[in-house]
């Protein structure tokens, strides 16, 4: 099966494709390479990973997209802080680059598409556990821009009959997130790893649900085994679990061994308070069911950057 990864010289496009090449998918790479350079995926392209350097916004630098059997779009603007800077870039890379995209698999013939969501479509949750069927209200403009781009999957999915699933992703972690969208695990691992305090930004009763990459990236598979008849269907990915920052701090801290304390900064704009999903759907509909644990994840994680 031949499947395109947009940013797939991404953290999780990395991981995806090279998950996919161990089941022998036939894995073709679209970066733009902003925040990545072609060094990084040199080990996939000797794997026999093709590449596509294009950019998203850009119409006619996708006509390379041909004769694949699936696209899987990560390809984005992911940072929080950033949108709330620049909000029309967001928009023009995350909405513009996905209308582009589906345009392209219309023409080119492409029926099977799989979508990166995010769990910021929710904003701050009016009940919890979240659920597909809860409140979308976003926050942040990157939040918007996720909830755009699920419409416009869903939109072209009715129309031109593709078979569309959107992830909507809570808080992923593992080996080698970049440092600039770094999520609060690798902030943390940074601080560890530089003998220096952890340091939250608000009371730390914050809570969130984080999921391994590994644990992402076989949702990934999942969605597009089971992706024929889909009509921009969404499922929230998660571990199903919750942590406070303040308790994650404090587990990071104790697995390391290191005698290091947790200090206390401002409330960021647009950080969402509370976070908690249920996987019901997508246990379901797709057989997703997360593998690890957030413990052993952070010991792995841990132990590859000692």
């Amino acid at each position: 099966m031949r499947i395109l990864i947009t940013g797939g010289a991404g953290f999780v496009g990395k991981h995806l494709a090279e998950f996919l090449l161990s089941k022998n998918y036939m894995i073709t790479i679209l970066d733009q390479f902003s925040n990545s350079t072609k060094e990084e995926i040199s080990y996939l392209l000797n794997k026999g990973v093709t590449l596509i350097e294009a950019d998203i916004t850009k119409l006619k630098s996708l006509e390379q997209i041909k004769e694949f059997d699936a696209v899987v779009h990560l390809a984005a603007q992911i940072n929080v802080d950033a949108s709330i800077l620049d909000p029309d870039y967001t928009m023009k890379v995350n909405v513009v680059g996905t209308e582009n995209l589906l345009k392209i698999c219309i023409k080119n013939k492409i029926k099977n598409f799989v979508f990166a969501s995010s769990a910021a479509v929710y904003g701050e949750p009016k009940s919890l556990p979240l659920t597909e069927y809860s409140t979308i209200d976003s926050i942040s403009p990157y939040g918007k821009s996720k909830t755009l781009m699920e419409n416009l999957v869903k939109d072209y999915s009715k129309k031109f009959n593709l078979n569309c699933i959107s992830l909507r992703f809570f808080n992923i972690y593992g080996i080698g997130q970049s440092e600039e969208y770094a999520g609060v695990i690798s902030k943390f691992l940074k601080n560890i790893d530089d003998n220096q305090n952890l340091t939250i930004f608000g009371n730390g009763k914050q809570t969130r649900d984080f999921i391994s990459v590994d644990d992402v990236t076989m949702a990934i598979e999942n969605a597009i085994i089971h992706l024929n008849g889909k009509i921009g269907d969404c499922y929230n990915v998660g571990s199903g679990h919750n942590i406070s920052i303040k308790e994650l701090a404090e587990l990071m801290i104790k697995i390391s061994g290191k005698n290091l304390r947790i200090e206390y900064g401002s409330k960021k704009v647009g950080d969402i308070q509370h976070s908690s999903t249920s996987i019901n759907l997508a246990k379901n509909q797709i057989n997703f069911s997360p593998k690890i644990s957030l413990k052993d994840g952070l010991k792995k994680l841990l132990k590859s950057s000692s």
